[in-house]
């Protein structure tokens, strides 16, 4: 038997066809995700889960699996709708549906399985997963406890360091790691779902038609009752002075699983959640976090460009970052040639190379042979010999090649004027930080898309910009300018630094933040209305595309505490009309800084705000 739930249409005007099939495999009913790309439980998808269930529990099936068709089991919420109210129904309802099943629910795991997918887990009542399968609660980084039950029955299931360690720390777990917890039952080689339905008809038969056990009713984690508080507490200890409210509602949550029953705890939960949600922290983080996620998505004409053959890069010049970029081309496995005429700067090079594969070999992170097999890949010379795939030109000069279709891009930033059709890059000096890739308008596509093809063959997280940045240098100087100005009005630097702390600016999010100087509003008010400014000059300028691509990059770059946001989220809130007064009166002493950009007056006359930019992806 086969049936499609679909049909609805999102707040998009999506259709979400297909969305949710059902297929009978014995006695086993099996209900497939479909909801591309990523399974986001969205509340279309949990009204087709819920109406299925509903349906699916008058049948005489035995048990009902939920798995995927899709690379992921479900990447999370749809974030589209936080902060925007609950909507029917709810996750947590649909958590408890499945949880008071009258068969065994069983879920099939593969991917990723994130947030509310994790813990729509949780509420089955038997796990199966993919050893490829990744599970995470990242809701600590939106500065959110999770809102479906996990503070409740993750620790019931694994107790409470496991479960606070998954809470509390964003990045997931692997399915082996899972298992050895205790957070699934198996993990399986080979089809995945076959196994869900061996799962399910085993434990079916084994409870004859008696209700199944409930996570709520679990007391695996709860057994030692001494640890447990232990784990509470030393988490508690951890996050007492973290600027972050989060942290210590997670740790509240997961004591009062020990203490309360389900029902009491899952209220306790849900109200955490409401409290945290409105917090100026949770708002920030969400922005950011929105922010970043948009900002590394390509173009479009980029995105649907797809780039040539790269396996061998040249990098014309040895000046720094030439030796960073080469340790991590060849530690992603490309052929690599390090042209540079002055012998001296060639040598020193090297030798930063060597330095740290020596010191990566010496800490175990880089075996001996990988290292030799990375030196087997690298050549060296004062002229560019044989034909390459990409050439990352970090001389002053631009290279005379014999062969044009080579691709060529600077390594560094673009200048404003006179960059033709140029490409940049500034370059991550290490694999998981920002780089800025940077076009004129003219630029070619093919040459970009080499660009971000080894952007994401050397792991780094790429804003798209134009010519005049990297957009990080253009934010810093603004801000050391805003400081200058300070000083020069009389505030010392200690108390210039202590203002920007107390706001988050260096410190940990595990802090704690220091009680601000009597006069940290005059500094705060200077330091973010310049880099404000500084942001729409590179708006206006073509530099940035739109205003969460410069608070993208500065919360990357760790210019700005994430929590706050970034420079263009404070405007907004600081109010427009606000701000543009504050620049007009700073101005007068400090043109060069605060001068405000003409893009204020055009979103104060059309009644807009930064956040419309955003919205619309206009920036004019």
């Amino acid at each position: 038997m086969q049936q499609w739930f679909g049909g609805a249409v999102d707040m998009d005007g999506k259709a979400l066809t297909d969305a949710v099939r059902v297929e009978r495999r014995g006695a086993v009913l099996v209900l497939i995700l479909a909801h591309r790309p990523v399974n986001v439980l969205s509340q279309q998808l949990r009204a087709m889960l819920s109406a299925a269930l509903t349906e699916l529990a008058a049948t005489d099936l035995a048990a009902v699996v939920i798995a995927s068709d899709l690379a992921a089991f479900s990447a999370g919420a749809d974030l589209s709708e936080l902060g925007k109210g609950a909507t029917s129904p709810r996750m947590s309802d649909l958590c408890l549906q499945i949880e008071n099943f009258p068969k065994p629910v069983i879920v099939a795991l593969n991917g990723s399985t994130l947030g509310p997918g994790l813990e729509l887990a949780l509420a089955a009542h038997g796990r199966i997963a993919a050893p490829t399968a990744q599970l995470g609660l990242p809701e600590i980084g939106l500065g959110l406890v999770p809102e479906a039950g996990a503070t409740q029955r993750l620790p019931r299931l694994v107790g409470a360091a496991a479960a606070l360690k998954l809470m509390l720390e964003p990045a997931p777990i692997s399915a082996a790691q899972a298992l050895t917890i205790g957070l699934v039952d198996e993990v399986v080689e080979g089809d995945l779902r076959a196994a869900a339905c061996a799962m399910a008809e085993r434990m079916a038969a084994a409870l004859k038609g008696a209700a199944p056990l409930k996570t709520a009713d679990r007391r695996d984690g709860l057994r030692d009752g001494k640890g447990y508080q232990a784990a509470v507490a030393a988490a508690r200890a951890l996050y007492a002075v973290s600027p972050l409210p989060a942290p210590l509602h997670v740790v509240a949550c997961v004591e009062a699983a020990q203490l309360l029953p389900l029902e009491q705890g899952l209220a306790f939960e849900a109200a955490a959640y409401e409290t945290l949600s409105a917090t100026p922290q949770a708002q920030g983080l969400r922005h950011a976090f929105q922010a970043e996620r948009r900002a590394i998505l390509p173009p479009v004409a980029l995105a649907r460009s797809a780039a040539g053959k790269l396996d061998s890069l040249a990098v014309l010049g040895a000046a720094d970052p030439a030796a960073a970029v080469v340790l991590q081309a060849l530690a992603a496995g490309l052929r690599v040639s390090l042209v540079e005429p002055a012998r001296d700067m060639l040598v020193t090079a090297l030798q930063k190379i060597a330095a740290q594969q020596e010191a990566a070999v010496a800490e175990g992170r880089l075996t001996p042979e990988a290292r030799d097999a990375d030196w087997a890949r690298l050549s060296t010379g004062s002229t560019l010999g044989g034909a390459v795939d990409l050439v990352l030109n970090n001389a002053d000069a631009p290279p005379a090649l014999e062969d044009a279709s080579i691709p060529v891009i600077a390594l560094g930033a673009l200048p404003a004027r006179g960059a033709g059709t140029r490409v940049g890059i500034s370059a991550a000096l290490a694999t998981g930080l920002v780089a800025e890739l940077a076009a004129g308008v003219d630029a070619p596509v093919a040459t970009q898309a080499m660009g971000l093809a080894l952007a994401r063959r050397l792991g780094w997280k790429l804003v798209f910009t134009g010519p005049g940045g990297p957009i990080d240098r253009r934010l810093r100087a603004s801000l050391s300018a805003a400081i200058a100005q300070l000083e020069a009005e009389g505030l010392s630097r200690p108390v210039i630094g202590g203002a920007l702390a107390s706001f988050g600016m260096g410190v940990s999010p595990r802090g704690p933040l220091p009680a601000p100087p009597p006069e940290a509003k005059r500094v705060l008010d200077a330091c973010l209305a310049a880099m404000a400014n500084q942001g729409a000059r590179m708006i206006s300028e073509g530099l940035a595309r739109r205003p969460l691509d410069v608070d993208a990059a500065a919360v990357l770059h760790g210019i700005f505490p994430r929590w706050q946001g970034g420079p263009m989220f404070q405007a907004d809130k600081r109010g427009l009309l606000v701000l543009r007064a504050d620049l007009r009166k700073r101005a007068e002493a400090a043109p060069q800084i605060y001068a405000p950009d003409p893009l204020f007056d055009r979103l104060i006359a059309d009644g807009r705000d930064l956040a419309a930019l955003n919205r619309s992806d206009l920036t004019a």
